[in-house]
């Protein structure tokens, strides 16, 4: 009798423990760490700059996110500055993800001041299922002390953190976006999904790269990635540029085939007007980090009188990146980046693409929106200017 009381109960434990397991998952992460989490998650918070907000879009799980970091995902920024004239040219914006999903503006932004970790008395009013934190981004400090205390704070708060590496980080170059997509795949279970996902991406790449290819060294375009925050002028700078060893260099060189006019190392390194005479690139590209800033500005502002006699001013070969706030590392629509970048270096390779375009067919394939919709992202991003001059 009592062998047949112990094998129902035998069989009891094992399904109650193979229900328990059911009920999570783990992955490893990009530090190698195995974490383990709910299966079905329900609240997840992002300390990052939008990468995973715009990822959890593409699957259809934007329902899902509980609080951002960033608080350049929730709030609206204006952008004013004069001409020579005394006209005000002004821009309003936001964030594009809420386009399309106004309800991130309601949603708790956690992000620290100045530069600080993140306010875990706002996120422990959420009780996030998961924290997902994106390494590289702005929204969390890039130094790698206090990058390690945000995570030991996090961690030591009780809530599973799956860590992500923005290209940058550890050396990685661009591809580490195709990995950080995958791995998502892996967390949010949706695995078929992220692989499309990437491949997409890499095919744009991989198109672009053929372009450009097979260029002599003496006929490659040399290209600034200027940056124009106004906090550069009250700190004695004309402009930033972008080292060898950021992310976007490595677009503009090994993806774009273009040289890299600043030729030092760093992440938005501060340049007075000598240096840039003295760097004088064929191309200008202006970066969206510290605002957004149209060629106009450059061409007319009174700040950038003393810049007229550039090479890339002169010519008008000045170009506008898609616009993103908080930008510090590559999000998804860093294929755009690269047709921006490619085509305003080697205009003649891309005589038969239209970037305008093209963009209407990507935003609809990356977040399976329509095509108003998809105007609509388009306009957020500030590539309206491309019409005029049918780029």
């Amino acid at each position: 009798m009592r062998n047949f009381f112990i094998f129902p109960m035998f069989l009891l434990i094992i399904t109650a423990a193979a229900a328990q397991a059911a009920e999570t998952r783990t992955v490893t992460d990009m530090r190698g760490r195995i974490v383990t989490f709910p299966a079905e998650l329900q609240k997840v918070a992002a300390v990052d700059d939008g990468l995973v907000e715009e990822v959890m879009a593409s699957f259809g799980l934007i329902g899902r996110l509980a609080a951002v970091s960033s608080r350049y995902m929730t709030i609206d920024v204006d952008f004013v500055f004069e001409t020579v004239s005394g006209k005000k040219i002004a821009r309003h914006g936001f964030d594009a993800l809420r386009f399309m999903h106004p309800r991130l503006a309601e949603l708790p932004s956690f992000q620290g001041l100045e530069g600080g970790p993140p306010n875990l008395e706002i996120l422990a009013q959420v009780q996030p299922d998961l924290v997902i934190l994106r390494a590289g981004d702005c929204a969390v400090n890039r130094d790698e002390t206090h990058l390690a205390k945000t995570i030991e704070a996090i961690e030591a708060a009780g809530w599973p953190l799956v860590v992500l590496n923005a290209p940058g980080v550890c050396g990685a170059d661009i591809t580490a976006i195709r990995d950080e997509i995958v791995l998502l795949g892996e967390v949010f279970d949706r695995r078929n999904e992220a692989e499309e996902l990437a491949g997409y991406l890499a095919g744009i790449e991989n198109d672009a790269r053929t372009r450009v290819s097979l260029i002599p060294d003496d006929q490659k375009v040399s290209m600034l990635y200027m940056g124009l925050a106004s906090f550069l002028r009250r700190m004695s700078a004309t402009a930033s540029a972008m080292g060898s060893d950021a992310p976007i260099s490595y677009l503009m060189e090994t993806l774009v085939n273009a040289k890299n006019a600043y030729p030092g190392h760093g992440f938005g390194v501060h340049l007075s007007t000598e240096q840039l005479y003295a760097l004088d690139p064929d191309v200008i590209v202006l970066s969206p980090l510290g605002g957004y800033h149209p060629p106009q500005e450059l061409y007319e502002a009174p700040d950038f009188a003393d810049l007229s006699e550039l090479k890339a001013i002169k010519n008008r070969r000045v170009y506008a990146m898609p616009w993103t706030p908080g930008f510090c590392a590559p999000r998804l629509e860093y294929p755009l980046d690269i047709l921006v970048m490619a085509k305003a270096a080697y205009p003649d390779r891309f005589s038969d693409f239209n970037v305008y375009d093209f963009a209407l067919d990507f935003y609809q394939k990356i977040y399976k929106v329509d095509a108003n919709t998809a105007k609509g992202l388009r306009s957020t991003q500030m590539l309206d200017w491309m019409a005029d001059e049918k780029f």
